[in-house]
């Protein structure tokens, strides 16, 4: 069973919240030592949020420190700047088309939307809402 751990902030308090499978239903959440079993309603379609305002595109993702091929970069999103990964708008097996945002990552509160760069199918999500990042960290790999 795949359990993902999240700090989740309602109003002024923090819960810690340990989500189990998403494939099927229902799914245990614990929170803060609470155990909970909740349905789940799959969307027909991820749901696309545009832009905020104030955020900048990533068009393009950025380089490793190797020199990697361009195949390579258009596989692998990555984190354009130290910070800390806010949200993630897709999950592995979701079809993304070029310009979709696939992540925003935050840097002295400054948010930047994470973009993929051409059409394809999200092969693996490397990173969880607020995990700490430093530049050229992989974040989301295509197919």
């Amino acid at each position: 069973m795949a359990l993902t751990t999240l700090r989740v902030k309602v109003g002024e308090h923090w819960y810690t919240v340990d989500v189990g499978d998403l494939t099927q239903s229902p799914v245990e959440v614990t929170v803060d030592g609470e155990t909970f079993l909740v349905e789940i309603e799959a969307l027909a379609q991820p749901i696309r949020r545009p832009p905020r305002p104030g955020r900048s595109g990533n068009d393009t993702p950025q380089a490793a420190s190797a020199t990697p091929t361009a195949a390579a970069l258009d596989k692998i999103l990555r984190s354009p700047m130290p910070g800390r990964v806010m949200s993630i708008l897709v999950r592995p097996g979701d079809r993304v088309s070029a310009g979709d945002e696939v992540c925003v990552v935050e840097a002295m509160k400054m948010e930047q939307s994470i973009r993929s760069p051409r059409d394809g199918v999200v092969k693996a999500v490397h990173v969880q809402p607020l995990d700490s990042v430093s530049a050229n960290d992989p974040l989301v790999e295509l197919e």
